[in-house]
């Protein structure tokens, strides 16, 4: 089961996550975030840990030269995006490359199926918002499409430590992603959530 915590802002947390056995932290560019990070702080976080958990640059409605941007300043190994301003189909990307899709339906879960990138991640659809909300995606929604979430789909959207095991059950997919499930503050994990939420879904896969 691969598991990504999302919404790091700080080496002691980014450390946390790799300690607890995650598989990768998220580094939040969307500057209207609660968790946003400077190109500074990431790219001090991504020096110290890069060897011991894989990092993910989130960004949202990003230019192929804002993706540009970010990786010449902070060296992450992938980047995550919601509502990109190009086409994905046509984007010849040279690192690791995740979608994020905010899930109405099952055709949004369809249509993602059909993008050539690494993994997917499922999140929940609310207007104007991007992640971190604390709220569940649609799985009636994403079960119904019909997709098979074995291989490169990750769940993400109001994930626990208490409930992760349930939704591992329920939808099946290949990863579970959290942020507001493991933290004291939009800005600070706790670190006791963190190695509950990665022991749990390790353990329920």
């Amino acid at each position: 089961m691969f598991v990504k915590i999302c919404g790091i802002t700080n080496i002691k947390d980014a450390y946390a996550c790799a300690e607890a056995g995650a598989d990768a932290i998220g580094l939040n560019f969307y500057k209207h975030s609660k968790r946003f990070i400077p190109f500074d702080d990431a790219a001090g976080i991504v020096r110290e840990v890069s060897a011991y958990v894989n990092t993910v640059a989130v960004m949202v409605q990003p230019t192929i030269e804002d993706i540009a941007l970010v990786l010449d300043a902070t060296e992450v190994d992938a980047v995550q995006v919601y509502e990109p301003r190009f086409d994905i189909r046509d984007f010849d990307f040279k690192k690791v490359l995740y979608y994020s899709v905010r899930v109405k339906d099952a055709a949004d879960m369809q249509a993602a199926s059909k993008l050539g990138v690494d993994l997917i991640f499922m999140d929940a659809y609310i207007q104007n918002e991007f992640g971190g909300t604390g709220r569940l995606s649609n799985w009636d929604e994403i079960i119904k499409s019909g997709v098979d979430l074995s291989s490169r789909f990750v769940l993400s959207g109001g994930l626990t430590p208490e409930n992760v095991c349930q939704a591992i059950e329920i939808v099946k997919p290949y990863g579970v992603d959290t942020a507001s499930g493991v933290e004291e503050s939009p800005r600070k994990k706790d670190h006791v959530r963190i190695r509950a939420f990665v022991s749990n879904a390790k353990q329920c896969s």
